[in-house]
């Protein structure tokens, strides 16, 4: 039989393991519950403003045990709120820090702990809390000896700095993404904003044309404690059921507002798909893009495009704007003018360029 200390080994090896692709976090999990009898492990996290907990990674735990106790019974469990006084790293157990007298008397332990889980206490460590969450390793046993239970609170503070800096790598990992990275550059490029967007509406990172559109102020803004705040309130509401855990998409939300300059925007919403993992701490991600609906025609050519080929003012916006990567139905929507009259202004574009089709079009504008 391992020894504590070969034990505590074990999990830490696991733990990096599953952090770099070696093993998962289902097989950390799977060994915690093996540690204690009847052991139900579960990697969870309590939000201070919701009686609802979110429980997504769980060993020995039934879909309807976890159901039940995410909808009602972390509401009424005694030993969440009294989380907050326990220091986090340190192990805990549940008779630790309520009385197991009154326990045995609660409707948690009746209807759930030992009702449907067969257990009798728990123990546990929170390993980050934050200004309303707290992320939490815990295991449900039916040991009631404080002597062994004590002991296993010992291997729950050893792990517990192990799992932060995981955690920490985790979403440090997330942000510094070469993925992300490119993908911000690229839409430098076209000058378009891309901001990430995570949970409770908190902007995570963002490229430099999204961080000019916000300290112009529109048509977006970040709000001093973190939140992107949208002028649309269409989109607005759609941000805010994206960032949520019950939030899902179909396809990409995609809106045109007017900006404080008067300018039209097309602000587009779209869910990423995170690794699970990063999606357990940092809650869904949701890429908000930021487009001019009406590019800065090209200023340099703009009066030879005047004198040259006597394209009018309107016909140089709507030609810059198609050069720029827009359909006529946007640029249509962005002018307040209907789909017909752009084709008209396309068609005379195309007379005067001596082109015949869009390709042509960008061709001249952009060599």
């Amino acid at each position: 039989m391992l020894q504590s200390n070969e034990v505590s080994s074990e999990l830490i090896d696991l733990i990096y393991g599953s952090l770099f692709g070696e093993c998962n976090w289902q097989d950390f999990l799977d060994r915690v519950a093996q540690t204690s009898p009847n052991g139900k492990a579960a990697l969870h996290y309590h939000d201070l403003a919701s009686p609802i907990a979110h429980v997504p990674y769980v060993s020995g735990f039934s879909r309807t045990e976890v159901d039940q106790f995410s909808s009602h019974f972390a509401s009424v469990n005694p030993w969440i709120p009294r989380l907050s006084v326990v220091p986090v790293g340190q192990g805990v157990c549940g008779d630790e820090i309520f009385p197991r007298k009154d326990l045995l008397k609660s409707e948690f332990y009746n209807d759930w702990l030992k009702g449907q889980a067969g257990c009798e206490t728990s123990i546990g460590v929170s390993i980050i809390r934050e200004e309303t969450r707290t992320f939490v390793l815990s295991t449900c046993t039916s040991s009631a000896d404080p002597d062994f239970n004590k002991a296993a609170t010992g291997r729950y503070t050893i792990l517990a700095p192990h799992l932060k800096r995981a955690f920490d790598f985790i979403r440090k990992r997330d942000l510094l993404a070469p993925e992300k990275q490119a993908t911000q550059t690229l839409f430098d490029s076209i000058g378009a904003g891309l901001i990430y967007v995570s949970e409770q509406g908190r902007a995570r990172q963002w490229n430099r044309s999204a961080e000019a559109f916000v300290e112009a102020g529109f048509p977006v803004h970040i709000a001093p404690d973190g939140r992107l705040a949208l002028q649309c309130e269409t989109s607005a509401a759609v941000l805010d059921f994206l960032t949520s855990r019950k939030g899902v998409q179909t396809k990409p939300h995609t809106a045109i507002v007017k900006g404080k300059n008067k300018a039209n925007y097309r602000i587009t919403l779209v869910r990423l798909q995170s690794d699970a993992f990063t999606e357990f701490l940092e809650g869904p991600t949701v890429a908000v893009i930021i487009e001019p609906m009406i590019t800065t025609p090209f200023n340099e050519r703009r009066d030879f495009l005047m004198e040259t080929y006597k394209l009018t003012a309107t016909e140089i916006r709507i030609a810059s704007s198609i050069a720029s990567g827009r359909s006529p139905k946007e640029v249509a929507v962005a002018d307040h003018i209907s789909y017909e009259t752009v084709q008209t202004h396309l068609r005379n574009i195309y007379s005067k360029l001596g082109v015949n089709s869009q390709v042509g079009l960008v061709a001249l504008l952009m060599r």
